[in-house]
């Protein structure tokens, strides 16, 4: 079981800021890493009392804007845009049925104007323009945090459902992020040869659309076996004839930790995936295994991303590798930190925020080398808070490239590496 490390915020001070302050020095430690550099605006995200604050897991943008968690005192908790450009405030939206909830936004659904999410049984759906709410609903059915893209303004998410024989299955739901009404999509063909103590036969886990085509999904799925094993499954379904083109077939050898949790990634007609500690690949037309590779350890905090014709991935082992896509074999691996924040590429560069050592890390994709390791104490005391992604913006009116990360207390735009 990973220790993830859980930050309590001491009492101490805090102030809102927007001005560009003076500059810090670039520093570099003895390896030539740099460890500290001037930033270009901050903004306190703890308007009153600091309290623990809540996480977002993916980077939410918005018409050049980005939306970040804050808090208002006690421990009401808020989500804010801010202008990334000089870090004031846009708006601020404080609407959930419970305002002390921690808030842990791991996936969203974005369509125009449009912002969706989901914890437990309340749905939230957010006007981005306005910061006001466009509905919210809640149920009396648990749904999984993980949102998957469907098209324009569907996404989907899995429920729990009592079967017709008695069994718990988690099918895919589809919603309408206009209304929020929804209806099943699909439940996996599961082989009930064992039944799991709490009598769950099976739960669909990720479901992808096909680039390209508007029929078909890759489906991952799970079914329970003896000694708390599990079987994870690979399928592509057609949604018009709504029939599977192919189904079970086996990810990983069963073990207690085969599950995929992280959304898979579809490239170049091959479908990727973190299966418990390996990293497998598929081919998406027919779903034979290409290739598999064991790391010891999984992904799933960090998931991986695909760049540059390369899967970079933060793995638990606190390693940073960089892996072929079409054979497996990895082309370079480096230091990393354990459980991380998603990472975020931009010109040639990987970011991403430490669990374990609370930096913001830069490392170059087609070397492996690392050029930051920025040390959040050097400018406010505390560290950069890896529950949290990490935003980047490209060059565009004559502005370098910037890179945007939150401490405990602050957000703080910084000239991107590159």
């Amino acid at each position: 079981m990973k220790t993830i490390s859980i930050i309590i915020i001491s009492s101490f001070l805090l102030t809102a800021s927007c001005s560009k302050e003076e500059a810090l020095k670039v520093k570099t430690d003895s390896a030539g890493i740099i460890i500290s550099i001037p930033y270009q605006w901050k903004q306190g995200i703890h308007l009153s009392t600091p309290v623990s604050n809540s996480g977002l897991a993916a980077a939410i943008y918005y018409k050049g804007n980005i939306v970040i968690p804050v808090s208002d005192g006690g421990t009401k908790r808020l989500l804010a845009m801010i202008n990334s450009k000089n870090g004031e405030f846009i708006w601020k939206w404080d609407d959930r049925y419970v305002p002390t909830e921690y808030e842990d936004i791991t996936y969203y659904f974005q369509y125009n104007n449009l912002l969706t999410y989901q914890n437990g049984t309340r749905s939230y759906c957010i006007n981005l323009d306005n910061g006001t709410t466009h509905w919210k609903h809640r149920g009396d059915t648990v749904f999984d945090i993980r949102i998957f893209t469907d098209r324009d303004e569907y996404y989907f998410m899995i429920g729990k459902i009592v079967n017709h024989q008695g069994y718990i299955e988690y099918p895919i739901y589809r919603f309408d992020i206009n209304t929020g009404n929804f209806s099943e999509f699909i439940s996996a063909n599961y082989s009930a040869d064992y039944i799991a103590p709490d009598n769950m036969i099976g739960a669909t886990c990720n479901i992808n659309k096909v680039p390209g085509n508007d029929s078909l999904y890759s489906i991952t799925y799970a079914e329970p076996l003896p000694n708390w094993n599990v079987n994870s499954f690979l399928g592509l379904y057609n949604q018009y004839s709504k029939k599977w083109v192919y189904d079970r077939k086996l990810m990983a050898k069963p073990t207690q930790n085969t599950s995929v949790f992280t959304p898979p990634q579809i490239y170049n007609g091959k479908v990727y995936a973190n299966c418990g500690y390996d990293i497998v690949c598929h081919d998406i037309a027919t779903g034979k295994q290409l290739w598999t590779r064991d790391f010891g350890a999984d992904f799933m905090f960090s998931g991986f991303i695909i760049v540059e014709n390369k899967l970079i991935g933060s793995c638990e082992n606190q390693m940073l590798y960089c892996i072929n896509p079409d054979n497996g074999t990895i082309i370079w691996q480096t230091k990393g930190s354990g459980t991380s924040s998603r990472l975020a590429y931009l010109n040639g560069i990987v970011y991403f925020i430490g669990g374990g050592d609370g930096k913001l890390h830069a490392v170059e994709v087609s070397t492996g080398k690392t050029v930051w390791l920025l040390d959040a104490n050097s400018i406010d005391g505390t560290i950069f808070a890896s529950y949290n992604p990490v935003f980047v913006f490209p060059a565009a009116d004559g502005k370098p490239a910037r890179v945007i990360a939150l401490t405990l207390s602050n957000a703080y735009c910084f000239e991107a590496y590159r």
